[in-house]
């Protein structure tokens, strides 16, 4: 017998909305970025956690619909208690049979937050076991209420369990194919995990080398803005020279213009000069020819002069004396010293007698003449000046640079002015012989050089005191001896002697000056600096001609001899000095005797100054004596015996002297 009650209407309401939202995201699941991907995860959850809740809230509403059961009367039960069950009944089914036939309204979700985005998706499997167990409980204890219902409603509820269990097992299928989904979603994104790792480690890779190429722009950008200043300023400063230039190169174009009128003006001058050039190259041409005839003839015409000039000098004797009384001193003039009576009869003759007219006793202890005459080359009165007796010594030098041997030495008593003749003091007019010769030898240099000749000059000092040689210009003492050239010349020379080049007359002055200070002088009751040495000045000139291939080598020997005296008690300490003095002296007599005599062996090497003038005595060489007389009464004897002497070397005659010359 079928049940009047209707059958209980089976609730899908939490199904459908699963199934649709299971729908809806099916469809979402095909997207491959993983923004997708998230937002995929974040429905599913959503959708599961929407399921769980529908079907929590469906069991609320099988709940509420179902009324609460109340404990049967004790009474039995009577039609009218039937059917008010039975109102009651329709009462709750009609308002639990609300079924929902479109889109029920969705249950309030809590939205996903991150950490169930993290948990994984097996916690949503867990979920739906739980409301599967849920259901369960709840289906069970409906069944144990609704057992002690009638029996003739077993049949509709085993068809409403019937349904619950497709429903169930439908509920199963989806929750399958759902999880089999999500497994597909979660592999699909643990490889586009492992590809964005991949691609993130390539990232990293590329904005590491991107950050070190920032960083190498960045330092070459700043070079760059760096460079770019500095062009700026150098872009300024260009203009600027720019801006100069131009205003430069304005002004050159206006000077060029100016200079084009010039160079016009001027090329006409240069055509018109070309010419005058041609014709003066023409001139020229024969000027040349003239002055090689010119210099010919000038060159023949010196040789001639020189020839000549030699021919005058020979004709005055190679050997000449020169006389020279000198003045009084200031000093002698106070003490007003008693003077000879010396007369001078022309330039060539003097005579000599004693203040007082009385005899003077001669060397052979005969009585002689009251005065006496004596003739020489040259007679210097007391008035001459030192320009004066340079005049007529100034031929012999010129002879010495024509290439001749000359000896010049001054010779006399001590106190009768040989050093001053010779040395003389600073003064231009008091100058002495040496030098003054020094001077002319110098200014004749200029005129030869315009002749074509060249000279070198070599100039040596040395003394002879106590017949030893001292080299004057070298402060260590060393041995020096007379050695002769070779064999077959006469020339001699001293060895280890310092030779100095002059290459000026100062040069040479200063020499003398060393060697005046570095000789030995000593004050005397004759002198108060009486010469107590032989002084000789050695000058050798030698001329080049290049154009002739000819050399002339002169040697000039300049000697201040030392004074003659007689050795007197008071002045003991100087005896070794007078004696070797007067020695060399008497040596110097005997020479001259033996040249007068003609005699085969002549002396020369008794003494270092016969030795030393040898050359100028009797071999190559022309001389000059200077003999210097003191004019003062005191000294009558010994002015005698210098003028006897200087006579007789006035007499001696040489052969005639030849010219060093030599062919390059």
């Amino acid at each position: 017998m079928e049940s009047r009650l209707p059958k209980p209407k089976i609730m899908i309401k939490a199904n459908s909305i699963t199934d649709i939202s299971v729908k809806n995201n099916s469809h979402k699941v095909t997207k491959s970025n993983i923004s997708t991907s998230t937002s995929m995860i974040t429905s599913t959850i959503t959708s599961t956690l929407t399921s769980t809740s529908v079907g929590t809230a469906s069991m609320k509403s099988m709940t509420e619909n179902k009324l609460p059961v109340k404990q049967a009367l004790v009474r039995a039960k009577t039609l009218s208690t039937i059917t008010r069950s039975n109102n009651v009944q329709k009462a709750v089914k009609r308002t639990a049979t609300n079924v929902v036939h479109g889109e029920a309204k969705k249950a309030f979700v809590k939205p996903v937050t991150k950490a169930l985005m993290d948990k994984p998706i097996n916690n949503v499997l867990m979920t739906n076991n739980t409301v599967k167990k849920v259901n369960k409980i709840i289906q069970n204890d409906k069944d144990n209420k609704t057992g002690k219902l009638n029996k003739w409603d077993m049949r509709g509820r085993l068809a409403q369990a019937n349904d619950k269990l497709s429903v169930a097992q439908r509920k199963n299928k989806d929750t399958e194919s759902k999880c089999n989904m999500l497994q597909e979603l979660v592999d699909t994104l643990k490889a586009s995990e492992t590809a964005c790792k991949t691609e993130a480690e390539k990232l990293e890779v590329l904005n590491n080398t991107l950050t070190n190429e920032l960083q190498t722009l960045t330092e070459e950008m700043f070079t760059i803005r760096k460079n770019e200043e500095d062009l700026v300023k150098q872009l300024k400063e260009s203009k600027e020279l720019c801006t100069s230039l131009s205003c430069t190169l304005n002004e050159f174009q206006e000077k060029y213009k100016s200079q084009e009128v010039l160079n016009l003006e001027q090329t006409k001058q240069l055509t018109v000069l070309k010419s005058d050039l041609e014709l003066q190259e023409k001139l020229n041409k024969d000027l040349n020819i003239v002055k090689e005839e010119l210099q010919a003839l000038t060159h023949k015409m010196d040789k001639d002069r020189r020839v000549l000039h030699n021919t005058i000098q020979e004709l005055k004797g190679n050997i000449r004396v020169f006389c020279r009384v000198r003045p009084r001193t200031p000093k002698e003039i106070e003490q007003t010293k008693v003077l000879c009576n010396i007369n001078f009869i022309d330039d060539c003759t003097i005579e000599v007698g004693k203040s007082d007219g009385s005899d003077a006793i001669g060397c052979s202890r005969k009585l002689r003449g009251i005065k006496q005459e004596f003739s020489f080359d040259k007679v210097f009165t007391p008035n001459a000046s030192q320009a004066d007796v340079f005049e007529e010594l100034s031929l012999l030098v010129q002879s010495a640079l024509e290439g001749y041997n000359v000896c010049i030495f001054a010779y006399g008593q001590t106190g009768s002015g040989k050093t001053y003749t010779m040395e003389g003091e600073c003064e231009l007019q008091t100058e002495g012989m040496i030098p003054r010769t020094v001077r002319h030898i110098f200014k004749e240099m200029k005129q030869f050089e315009l002749l074509g000749w060249e000279y070198q000059i070599e100039a040596s000092f040395l003394e002879i005191y106590n017949e030893h040689i001292v080299d004057l210009l070298d402060s260590q003492s060393k041995i020096h001896e007379i050695r002769m050239v070779d064999n077959k010349s006469q020339d001699l020379y001293v060895s280890n002697l310092q030779v100095e080049e002059i290459h000026s007359p100062e040069e040479l002055h200063k020499c003398l000056q060393i060697a005046q200070r570095n000789r030995a002088v000593a004050a005397t009751q004759s002198n108060e600096r009486s010469s107590r040495s032989h002084s000789v000045t050695r000058i050798r000139l030698i001329g080049t001609h290049i154009t002739k291939q000819e050399i002339s080598i002169g040697n000039l020997n300049l000697v201040d001899l030392a004074g003659s005296e007689r050795l007197k008690t008071e002045e003991a300490v100087r005896t070794t000095e007078t004696k070797n003095i007067n020695k060399s002296l008497a040596n110097l007599g005997n020479v001259i005797l033996a040249l007068l005599k003609k005699q085969e062996h002549i002396p020369y090497r008794n003494s270092k100054l016969t030795h030393l003038l040898m050359p100028s005595l009797g071999g190559n060489s022309k001389t000059l004596m200077l003999l210097n007389v003191s004019p003062l009464d005191e000294c009558y004897n010994e002015t005698l015996n210098s003028l006897r002497f200087a006579s007789n070397v006035n007499n001696c005659k040489t052969e005639k002297v030849k010219r060093s010359r030599m062919i390059l």
